[in-house]
């Protein structure tokens, strides 16, 4: 296994350090999030209620799954393998790690890096945790969830977000490999729970809410529609099918 982390090493380094310029040193940490995460948030959460207002009922469920699975891969999945891998970022093992955007200590104009002897503490908190990338789970599960609502939403998604997690090496606060298993945890956890959700929907709005799933017959596919079923009858006309209308933007 020390081949595989010598190239994630070396890929780090090359981004890092190779590509290091003035203009991604400036770039790249605002890509990140940093000093602007309250402005994000704002915009987020604006662009989230304009998409529930004008998108709606594929918009609203569009933004309901956004919150629940984004919140809950950053503050739960996330979180749990950072906590179960404990593997160190790398600017606390690796020298001359640079981390564009972050304060150097007062009175020290050199660049914030840790000598290799200085590893973290063994119960170190998540944040101090690199694998994987929470940065990289949270865009690539939000990218899955809008792709599922909005199939056309992938040409400025995916370049989004691997925009944010290429920063993420870029600022010297992940591995490559990092990256790589937060989008896919992100991805296929997206996936999963839409899966989990759209079948206990399923399951439980045939026993509980029968008239709220009539209209509502799908999570994930909000045009598909049930025809009526005869008056007297509990069991559908041999003439009643799924359809699905696909005026809406995919």
């Amino acid at each position: 296994m020390h081949w595989l982390q010598a190239i994630d090493v070396g890929l780090l380094r090359f981004v890092n350090e190779t590509l290091s310029n003035p203009a991604l040193d400036v770039w790249m940490p605002l890509v990140s999030g940093q000093g602007i995460k309250g402005l994000f948030l704002a915009i987020a959460v604006a662009a989230g209620l304009l998409l529930a207002w004008k998108g709606g009922r594929r918009g609203q469920l569009c933004v309901l799954m956004l919150v629940l699975i984004v919140a809950s891969c950053d503050g739960v999945l996330c979180n749990l393998v950072k906590h179960a891998v404990a593997r160190p970022r790398p600017f606390a093992v690796l020298s001359d790690v640079k981390r564009p955007g972050s304060r150097p200590p007062r009175g020290n104009s050199m660049p914030v890096t840790a000598p290799p002897s200085v590893a973290p503490k063994p119960n170190s908190a998540s944040s101090n945790n690199s694998m994987p990338s929470s940065h990289a789970a949270n865009w690539f599960a939000a990218t899955m969830v809008l792709f599922v609502y909005y199939r056309r939403s992938w040409k400025w998604t995916v370049p989004a977000a691997t925009l944010v997690s290429f920063s993420r090496i870029y600022n010297g606060v992940h591995y490559p490999s990092d990256v790589l298993a937060g989008a896919l945890l992100g991805a296929g956890y997206a996936v999963a729970m839409l899966w989990a959700m759209n079948a206990l929907w399923q399951w439980a709005g045939r026993r509980s809410f029968p008239r709220l799933r009539e209209v509502l017959p799908s999570l994930v596919d909000p045009d598909l529609r049930i025809s009526a079923v005869k008056p007297g009858s509990s069991v559908p006309d041999s003439s009643a099918t799924l359809s699905a209308s696909r005026q809406g933007i995919r």
